[in-house]
């Protein structure tokens, strides 16, 4: 590797940094917890190709969790000039790295699993909210860190079934279908995340539905067990999630003389919401194998538990 432009060893440890920081333990909002396999290297001392390699491995395995395809990278070979430029390592794997940091919390769904960690129920009829509260707690902060950096998402999801086929139970059902699934992750929403949580209740997704039921909300909000987490500090996150039903019928309109009965401007009578509501948390986790030897992305899933929904 003597041949073409020398460049600095700081130049190669630069780029070396970001993938450690990336892919290995890191720190606050970077990390991913798996083993990084190259190292620093000294001034003075020759960058041999198996230090290039290893390098080129641990970008390679980077930008497949987060894009799900191999990015296209330069490779080493023996007697190689190192220069600079788009085909030269040093500039092509610094900004392949580039990109990689500014999309760390991305993740392939190629590389990634999805399971069903629990559901609660309640089957009898309310009027006023219905609420429940995801617990999810993780042994450490450390594996929150590397679950949450890697791009592991809870995911809650919320349905009505059976019931009465009322324009309001059936608004509440079209809805919560629509609505789907909920994640909550490092970067889900940018003003209230794992690393903004706090020890009291942030709202970070609210959504009503349509007319005439637009008084009628669903909420989710979420909290941790340290007063700031903006170093990722917490090791349980808690998720409430709130179904609120603030309309009421109008008032009926008088009989008039004529003996013609309106109805309330075309409202059905009764403002009760029946059938059975199911709660569900999914956990998406990090997944797949890293380059060249097939060992497994490992991320520690943590362990969840569903609070009775309570319901007036």
């Amino acid at each position: 590797m003597t041949l073409g432009t020398n460049i600095r060893a700081s130049q190669f440890v630069t780029i070396q940094d970001k993938a450690q920081s990336i892919l290995g333990t890191g720190s606050t909002t970077r990390g991913y917890g798996q083993t990084v396999q190259s190292s620093d290297v000294f001034t003075g001392n020759t960058i041999t190709k198996a230090q290039w390699d290893a390098l080129r491995y641990d970008i390679i395995n980077i930008r497949l969790h987060q894009d799900g395809v191999v990015p296209l990278i330069a490779t080493v070979n023996v007697g190689d000039p190192i220069g600079y430029g788009p085909g030269s390592p040093n500039t092509n794997y610094d900004i392949l790295m580039e990109q990689a940091v500014a999309n760390r919390f991305n993740i392939a769904g190629n590389q990634s699993i999805i399971a069903a960690r629990g559901d609660t129920t309640y089957s009898s009829s309310w009027s006023t909210q219905a609420q429940a509260v995801i617990t999810v707690t993780f042994s450490t902060a450390t594996e929150a860190r590397y679950f949450f950096n890697s791009g592991g998402k809870i995911r809650a999801v919320s349905q009505i079934t059976g019931g009465s086929a009322t324009p309001q139970v059936n608004a509440w059902k079209n809805f919560l279908a629509s609505v789907g699934t909920v994640s909550f992750g490092a970067d889900t929403n940018p003003n209230v995340n794992f690393y903004t949580l706090t020890d009291s209740y942030q709202q970070f997704y609210i959504n009503n539905l349509s007319t005439p039921y637009s008084a009628n909300s669903y909420k989710l909000e979420a909290k941790c067990d340290v007063s700031n987490n903006s170093s990722g500090t917490a090791t349980q996150i808690l998720i409430r999630i709130t179904l609120l039903d603030s309309y009421t019928d109008p008032v009926p309109l008088p009989v008039p003389t004529t003996g013609f009965t309106p109805s309330a401007a075309g409202f059905p009578p009764g403002d009760a919401v029946d059938g059975t509501l199911t709660i569900s948390v999914q956990e998406l986790k990090a997944s797949g194998l890293l380059q060249p030897n097939s060992l497994p992305f490992a991320v520690t899933s943590p362990s969840y538990s569903l609070s009775v929904i309570s319901a007036s």
